[in-house]
């Protein structure tokens, strides 16, 4: 059982700000199925979930031991039109883009341009000076202490101004002790964004580019939100509820409220480009497949780099966090699984024991494949193929 905390920095992965202007409808049942007859238990269990859950469209990949074992696309892209999901259908991959970001990281820390230990604000002069003590460890790990660049995480509606103002406002906010709790926030992606563009000299989105996505072979990845043109791109529904303005996210009690019935087209989402390492990327399952593929040849980063990734941040209190650095190592599949993902709507999933990676990318916010992923996983268990 997740634990409120988990629950709640799982949830958190969305993206936004919304604006809905798209009446309520219901999902036809034939967009909960696949396009071709259930050939095993499952495209069964993925077809009930679908409808259970009134996804769309959805793109699953399952890696054994290095090798996809099955890749397959469901459901629609777009309800509208009436477009298939495709293995090349763009998805937004929502926070899943923190873990791009933190591999960007991590090859400066194997060039020793800088390392994991180092103050943020001696790599980037300027920044407050009651953020003295903060990392770059703290903020791959979400243990920064530092104020919020949002001020609706669930919205993720932004502070007014550009980054350098941001960072003027939160200077006169007060700051926690790096270290000594989990705190699930853009301002850390914020700083590790000026991280990687003060040491390449290059913009976050070149950098990724250059040496990240293009050598990883990623040929769909573009950065954008909904304003953006992106060729073969799902469109985004929601099954959250909305205010009656239609403008954001409904919240009660700071958790969001799911819809009783049908679903809503997700509105406009609008990311300054100082926090695109946040949330900014959009893929689709064959990229992510490559993605998989990069990070275990140690084509991007080595073997111990991924693995220090993987290992859950130890807190001041010597306790495990449930973040590695950039990871997630909550237990989402059982003891020793490592995930990421984002968007309430997109999940990976390693179980290093079973030598098994599961990869969910569905097209609805409220998803949450996190919550079902396991049960794949366990479909696989007992497979030999």
């Amino acid at each position: 059982m997740m634990t409120n905390m988990g629950a709640l920095v799982l949830t958190a992965m969305l993206i936004g700000p919304p604006d809905f202007s798209v009446a309520q409808v219901a999902v036809p049942p034939a967009t909960a199925a696949s396009t071709t007859a259930h050939a095993d238990p499952v495209d069964n269990y993925i077809a009930a979930k679908m409808a259970e859950k009134s996804i769309p469209g959805l793109a699953l990949a399952v890696i054994r031991d290095g090798r996809v074992i099955k890749e397959k696309a469901y459901g629609y892209a777009s309800l509208e039109l009436k477009v298939p999901v495709t293995l090349d259908t763009s998805f937004s991959l929502a926070s899943t883009t923190k873990i791009v970001t933190a591999a960007a990281i991590m090859q400066m820390v194997e060039q020793g341009k800088i390392t994991l230990d180092e103050p943020v604000r001696r790599i980037v002069p300027g920044l407050p000076a009651t953020w003295s003590k903060v990392t770059v460890r703290h903020c791959l790990s979400h243990t920064t202490g530092l104020p919020y660049a949002t001020e609706d995480e669930i919205n993720a509606t932004v502070i007014e101004g550009d980054r350098d103002k941001l960072i003027t406002k939160l200077a006169h906010k007060p700051v926690a002790e790096p270290g000594t709790k989990i705190d699930y926030n853009t301002t850390d992606f914020v700083l590790l964004t000026m991280v990687i563009e003060k040491v390449s000299g290059l913009t976050y989105t070149d950098y990724v580019k250059r040496f990240v996505l293009d050598p990883a072979g990623l040929k769909t990845a573009r950065f954008g939100d909904s304003w953006s043109i992106i060729p073969g791109q799902a469109e985004l529904y929601t099954n959250l509820d909305i205010t009656s303005d239609h403008k954001w996210l409904l919240l009660r009690d700071g958790k969001p409220v799911y819809l009783k019935t049908g679903i809503l087209r997700y509105g406009h989402k609008i990311w300054p480009d100082y926090m695109l390492s946040a949330a900014g990327l959009n893929g689709s399952i064959r990229d992510l497949v490559a993605w998989e593929a990069a990070l275990d040849s140690g084509k991007l980063i080595k073997a111990e780099s991924l693995a220090e990734m993987e290992r859950p941040y130890k807190m001041a209190d010597g306790k495990d966090d449930f973040f590695g650095l950039g990871f997630t190592t909550y237990p989402v599949a059982g003891p020793g699984s490592v995930s990421y993902g984002g968007g309430a709507a997109v999940w990976r999933v390693k179980v290093p024991s079973q030598l098994l990676t599961v990869i969910v990318l569905t097209n609805l916010q409220g998803a949450l494949p996190e919550s079902f992923i396991k049960d794949i996983v366990g479909l696989y268990s007992s497979k030999s193929q």
